[in-house]
């Protein structure tokens, strides 16, 4: 489900970070140091950036899985990372197709992210994030502040963050085994939204629960003008996600992942600007051209559900998604959606998907040897399939019905870089408006993936 609204206005915070990164990182190489006799030059460097320098106040800059920044005390910890997704590729469809989208095919680039991060933790249990991304459009992803250790309701956030909903959804764009979340995911999930969010675990973390209140705004693109998104909110939405481990053996090695996700959204028939649209790109943003959309209308209230599960079996995993949406519109009859997904990998070299047991969700494949161009090593190799569905067509709405069928491949050069191959076999049918018969795709994409 995308709802967004961007402005252009300038962030002047970027250059502050900026110039905190610069000031983080130069000093690391100050020391006049060079590697130990018969020492790898990549071992040498890892030790280096990990070692880092104290400053001149006691503060210590270092590098740890991005760039890092302690206090003497130790009671403010700071973090830079970010992620870069740069894709590329060449998409094909028949007649129908290219008749109705004239700018579909051929060869095609873009970046798919470009986001600066920073977080970091201040007396241990408060936490911060602030994510910005300048891929397309300047978009605030994440702005929230938790506290943890809280007895029963764990870990409270507050501010713009994902709604606790659909286990692909909940995870990383970092970990997701595909380029691109399936059919369903991205027509029903609520995505990002500013709100309260609570979740914590339960049976010696063999169950997971998160719910959370949240106003329907879309994205945004500037922290001063955040009160106007609140002002003017599309509506509000009430969001729980439970998650339970029937089987967890061998430290995740050997795992059986159930779980249901609800959400219920508050809505205004009478406001146009709290329309709802559910559309779904053809698991590809080479092109922002959608093959089902039911295209906007009014509705007083939603009701989403989703219901997944999983099962890893050392390099062998499954993962499974069925996700339904009703809409209270009786101007179109009360329409009902859903969809489902299927997937399988495996993960050739041996390794196995991890799992991160405080929240329910995966965590993507880290490899055994990392790759190095001067020692051995080649990092992992994973291949996968996925079959996805949705159906847009309900009552007086005929958005349309897609299948997809995507073959995967990525290799994990570490656990920050990877390169990922997709192909997708695209077939939409039943769209009233813009007319799509049978209109069939083949997307051949490939993506690298660098993230801190």
């Amino acid at each position: 489900m995308e709802i967004s609204r961007i402005n252009h206005k300038p962030l002047g915070i970027i250059l502050v970070l900026f110039c905190f990164l610069l000031f983080s990182a130069a000093p690391l190489f100050a020391e006049n140091q060079t590697p130990e006799p018969e020492m790898p030059f990549h071992v040498w460097f890892d030790k280096r950036l990990e070692k880092g320098f104290t400053g001149p106040i006691g503060s210590r800059y270092y590098y740890g899985d991005g760039f890092r920044m302690d206090s003497p005390m130790g009671r403010l910890k700071t973090k830079i990372g970010g992620e870069a997704r740069l894709d590329g590729g060449y998409m094909g469809a028949n007649d129908t197709l290219q008749d109705t989208f004239t700018d579909l095919t051929g060869w095609k680039g873009n970046f798919r992210e470009l986001k600066l991060r920073l977080s970091g933790t201040f007396f241990e249990n408060w936490k911060f994030q602030l994510d910005i991304d300048f891929a397309n459009v300047q978009q605030i992803k994440d702005i929230w502040v938790s506290y943890g250790k809280i007895p029963f309701l764990g870990m409270a956030k507050a501010g713009h963050a994902k709604e606790p909903f659909s286990l692909e959804e909940f995870m990383s764009n970092a970990d997701r085994t595909f380029m691109e979340t399936a059919l369903p995911v991205e027509a029903f999930s609520p995505g990002r939204n500013i709100g309260i969010l609570c979740q914590n675990t339960a049976l010696d973390d063999r169950m997971t629960w998160a719910t959370g209140y949240f106003l329907i705004t879309g994205s945004f693109s500037d922290v001063v003008g955040a009160t106007d998104y609140l002002s003017d909110a599309f509506g509000s939405a009430i969001t729980l996600r439970l998650t339970g481990l029937p089987r967890y053996e061998d430290d995740g090695k050997n795992l059986i992942h159930l779980g249901f996700s609800y959400s219920h959204q508050f809505r205004d028939d009478t406001r146009e600007n709290s329309a709802l649209k559910l559309r779904a790109h053809p698991e590809s943003r080479l092109t922002e051209n959608t093959f089902v959309n039911t295209e906007e209308f009014l509705t007083q209230a939603a009701d989403l559900f989703g219901y997944e599960a999983a099962m890893v079996r050392g390099p062998l995993s499954f993962q499974g998604e069925l996700l339904q949406l009703f809409a209270d519109a009786e101007s179109v009859g009360d329409p009902g959606f859903w969809g489902f997904y299927l997937y399988g990998s495996y993960v050739l070299t041996g390794e196995h998907r991890a799992y991160d047991r405080s929240r329910g969700i995966f965590k993507g494949i880290r490899p055994a040897e990392d790759f190095h161009f001067t020692s051995a090593g080649w990092g992992a190799l994973e291949a996968a399939f996925r079959l996805s569905y949705v159906d847009l067509n309900s009552r007086e709405i005929q958005g349309g019905k897609q299948m997809d069928l995507t073959l995967g491949l990525n290799w994990y050069l570490n656990q920050h870089t990877r390169i990922m191959f997709n192909y997708v076999h695209a077939r939409a049918t039943d769209r009233e408006a813009p007319p799509i018969d049978v209109g069939i795709a083949d997307i051949f994409q490939v993506r690298f993936q660098f993230n801190l």
